[in-house]
């Protein structure tokens, strides 16, 4: 009887101690919503980063940086004392990058670089070819080089990939919080500055494609250069239009040569297509409703600037990608109104106990409406929180971005293609 009750007693202890140490295991599920993360409140929702090259060389040298061994190059700049250092955008996930410059034998010599922080540091080889800077040229001559963008001396791409997409995607219902679909505007974005002699920029090539309205609200969709000023820019030129109505067009806001306000842009109809299936409320986030690639709408625009530009004032960090309407403007986090004004977005703040006061277009949890990603990646149906689409894509915001940097990429348990528009 003894030994039975002993027993009962151990038994019902060391129920009663598993019990303990389950209950106490952290649960690391997926949240169901986007609203139920938990955010790090010092997270900035950065898919990308800029890097300034601290490259220095004995004489001038031309030199080509890319992602991989195989991949093109991303970027083509100038190494010398004269120079301006070059400032790149890369994937918060890259572990390598890959720096070739031509030898004075005419070989090609890769070096294998690792970023770190914010700057890279490499000294170019002595075996390096001493690179000639072309004689100066008159402003006509720089504009017929803006149209003729292999004549330039230097090339950096956003994002990180030759002729590649990035992707942008807004939630419309700021300061309410919505689907999180992030479908209400999904566009494509590729950018090319060029560049002359010392590294500075002296215009550049801006690709926009539409692949997504699941919104109804009538935003339009703007981009503001936060290190340029609208005196600075002198012409845009209609470069390409695929699928675009007649009235879509690329114009300055705030044209003039003493405006000293940073440089703003409306992508005029540009959400305007009709190639819409019949029947579809939306423009491509129905299932059944789908539109193929080919029915995209897709514009690109050059911009010449009146004088060059630095290139730390054209980093990608200042572009500002936004969505307007007459009554309120969505930006990513971090920026701070720019076409309607301050008060506006102070009125919104005030009567609205989500908005967090003191982070631009952040909510009280540290939530944004807006993302960018340096890739082009599928965006997810209409109604289907993103976090169905993109499971990964919690377990990096509540991180802080520490893991999961790759969450957008088509590899592994990242995507559940099935809630994704492809």
């Amino acid at each position: 009887m003894r030994q039975t009750i002993l027993f009962s007693f151990l038994l019902v202890s060391m129920t009663f101690f598993y019990s303990c140490v389950k209950e106490s295991t952290p649960n690391t599920n997926t949240p169901e919503k986007v609203t139920k993360l938990n955010v790090p409140s010092d997270f900035k929702w950065e898919t990308s980063t800029n890097i300034a090259c601290n490259f220095t060389a004995q004489h001038d040298t031309k030199v080509e940086v890319s992602l991989s061994k195989e991949d093109a190059s991303f970027a083509t700049f100038i190494v010398g004392s004269e120079t301006d250092d070059a400032y790149l955008n890369i994937p918060t996930s890259t572990q390598k990058v890959y720096v070739k410059y031509e030898t004075k034998d005419g070989n090609f010599k890769t070096v294998e670089l690792t970023p770190s922080g914010t700057t890279m540091s490499f000294t170019i080889p002595e075996d390096s070819k001493e690179y000639i800077a072309p004689q100066t040229e008159t402003l006509n001559i720089q504009r017929a080089i803006a149209r003729t963008p292999q004549q330039n001396v230097g090339t950096i791409y956003y994002p990180a990939r030759r002729n590649g997409w990035g992707t942008l995607m807004f939630e419309d219902l700021w300061p309410g919080y919505g689907d999180y679909d992030f479908n209400d505007l999904v566009a494509n974005y590729k950018i090319q500055l060029y560049m002359q002699n010392n590294n500075k920029v002296n215009s550049m090539l801006i690709g926009i494609r539409v692949k997504a309205v699941g919104g109804s609200i009538p935003n339009d969709f703007y981009l503001t250069l936060t290190g340029v000023k609208g005196g600075e820019i002198d012409e845009i030129i209609p470069y390409s239009s695929h699928n675009a109505v007649a009235t879509a067009e690329m114009v300055q806001i705030n044209p003039g040569n003493n405006v000293h306000t940073p440089a703003t842009f409306l992508f005029k109809d540009i959400k305007k297509n009709d190639k819409k299936p019949q029947g579809a409320i939306y423009l491509n986030t129905e299932r059944g409703y789908e539109m193929p690639e080919s029915d995209w709408v897709t514009v690109a625009y050059f911009v010449q600037f009146r004088n060059s530009i630095a290139i730390e004032d054209v980093t990608f960090d200042k572009f500002d990608f936004f969505i307007a309407n007459t009554e309120r403007e969505i930006h990513l986090g971090g920026f701070a109104p720019s076409l309607l004004g301050q008060s506006v977005y102070d009125n919104l703040v005030a009567n609205n106990n989500n908005i967090n006061p003191n982070k631009y277009y952040y909510s009280q949890t540290n939530l944004v409406w807006g993302i960018s990603i340096p890739a082009d990646i599928p965006h997810a149906y209409e109604n289907t929180d993103f976090l169905k689409a993109y499971p990964n894509f919690a377990k990096w915001a509540q991180s802080g971005g520490a893991t999961n940097k790759d969450w957008y990429e088509d590899k592994g348990d990242n995507r559940i293609n099935a809630n994704l528009v492809k």
